[in-house]
């Protein structure tokens, strides 16, 4: 009896036996458990460099008198084990800022990848009785923060667990564009054996917005649990993604509402929808040939705002369809409205006599050789284009600044040229079952003919028509042209021709 507890005890110290305690998750943070700290592999990836053994994501709504915020609450544990899984202690968390809101009763623009209302439907009357929003008051939601943002290695230096902090001075925050920044650290004295933990909030105003949701990683995770409580003043199109599929359920809740004008009122109970989805043992996804986005494979959750109202207030109503979008696109003011305008090389294709060759190809190289003899790509793909003649000052651009001033160019030329848009592959496949502007990431440049379509963007080599970089090579792009029904097209056998 004796001998078989002593091989017991020998048992629970080793190591792969301590590496999965699947269904004994450890949810506290700020205190690993003695078999974490001990773990030296991961039973159903043994040649892991880390696993992600907790996190916990808590989305959480507060209602206020003329709108709503949104919190992030994550939380995360990861266990490093080898040496080269040290690279997991650098985080790095992106956010918006100063996102602008547009409504569909004055000119907007792409520059635009979160949109409040899809259809830019916004309720026009608002008192703070009634509770209804205005354009205006849509405005001033417009921004993320990072918030409450703390991380901990914890060392096993012979029986005692050793703890390093994150010092304020190691956090950097990096602007990307006008709109998308970045907090970025690295979590000290991580090595193998290291248990990393790290939590923060991601305050945002744009309630409307809920951030895409990615369960797996390339290393492997134990256990991810997203948890949302959403007011049902909002209601939301979830859309799941991966090979691997969440449990996911929703049931009915309530949240406590208290309004800011009367502060000795007593809060309101309002019903919410609660949404929990959970991943266990999900494996790892690591990039490869021909996976140009690993989140095409990965288990999460994206969200679209169908509708929403405030307090009884008339509901706004966010559903779209790609139709809708395309008129959106149409009348935008910086890709929509250039359409219109006659290219600032309009002399020079008169001096060229572009016009004046028949052969509608040759004539469309012309254009393309012009155009690009006087610009150059500075190797940035984005959505909303500058203006075409700040493009031809500058001697280049952008991919869609070049692509504006092609546009206009072979539509003076006397051809059909129309924006594509798509989204560049890297960032994931299209899916059409919702249709969200900010699905798009990029437009390229289409040009009608009897024959077959012309396909051109200002990073293709050469500039040749239908040699499209393998990053734009999508099966779903979509062709918008005034008059006309937009239509998808397939890139790939395109730019195989």
């Amino acid at each position: 009896m004796k001998l078989n507890i002593v091989n017991l005890l020998v048992l629970l110290l080793c190591p792969i036996y301590t590496a999965v305690a699947q269904n004994a998750i450890n949810m506290k943070f700020g205190k690993p458990t003695k078999a974490e700290m001990q773990m030296t592999t991961y039973e159903a990836e043994p040649d892991a460099d880390a696993v992600v053994l907790c996190r916990l994501t808590d989305v959480e709504y507060t209602i206020q008198q003329t709108g709503y915020l949104v919190d992030y609450k994550e939380k995360v544990r990861i266990k490093v084990l080898k040496p080269e899984g040290a690279r997991y202690a650098k985080v790095v968390i992106p956010y918006l800022k100063s996102t602008p809101i547009d409504n569909s009763n004055s000119s907007s623009k792409l520059v635009l990848k979160v949109s409040a209302t899809e259809n830019n439907s916004v309720s026009s009357s608002f008192d703070e009785q009634a509770g209804a929003m205005t354009t205006s008051d849509l405005d001033r939601y417009s921004e993320e923060s990072i918030e409450d943002l703390k991380a901990t290695a914890y060392n096993l230096k012979g029986s005692k667990v050793v703890k390093s902090a994150l010092k304020k001075g190691d956090i950097a925050e990096t602007k990307i564009d006008d709109q998308h920044y970045q907090v970025e650290f690295t979590i000290p004295d991580v090595q193998e054996g290291t248990v990393i933990e790290y939590e923060y909030t991601l305050h945002s105003e744009l309630f409307w917005l809920l951030h895409d949701w990615f369960a797996q990683r390339e290393i492997p995770v134990a256990y991810a649990k997203l948890d949302m409580n959403i007011p049902r003043y909002l209601l939301f199109e979830l859309e799941e993604h991966g090979i691997q599929r969440l449990i996911s359920t929703c049931e009915s809740g309530s949240m406590r509402y208290k309004l800011e004008s009367d502060p000795l009122a007593a809060p309101t109970i309002v019903p919410s929808n609660h949404y929990i989805c959970v991943g266990r043992n999900l494996k790892s996804v690591k990039p490869g040939d021909g996976v140009w986005s690993m989140q095409d494979n990965c288990a999460g959750i994206s969200a679209y705002v169908k509708h929403y109202s405030m307090r009884g207030a008339a509901v706004v109503d966010c559903s779209t369809t790609w139709e809708n979008i395309d008129e959106k696109i149409l009348k935008s003011e910086d890709l929509g409205k250039q359409l219109n305008d006659h290219s600032p090389l309009l002399q020079q294709l008169k001096d060229a006599k572009v016009n004046e060759i028949a052969d509608l190809r040759q004539r469309a190289d012309a254009v393309v050789k012009l155009v690009m003899g006087q610009v150059q790509w500075n190797g940035r793909y984005e959505l909303s284009p500058a203006d075409a003649e700040e493009t031809l000052k500058n001697h280049g651009g952008s991919n869609v600044d070049i692509n504006m001033l092609l546009l206009q160019a072979l539509n003076d030329a006397g051809l059909k040229a129309v924006p594509v848009l798509l989204r560049t592959r890297d960032q994931g496949a299209l899916t059409t079952d919702f249709a969200a502007i900010r699905k798009y990431t990029t437009f390229i440049v289409g040009v009608v003919m009897p024959k077959g379509n012309l396909y051109l963007d200002a990073s293709s080599t050469d500039g040749h028509f239908n040699e499209l970089p393998a990053l734009l090579q999508v099966k779903k792009a979509r062709l918008v042209q005034e008059n006309h029904k937009g239509q998808w097209v397939d890139l790939q056998p395109v730019a195989a021709k």
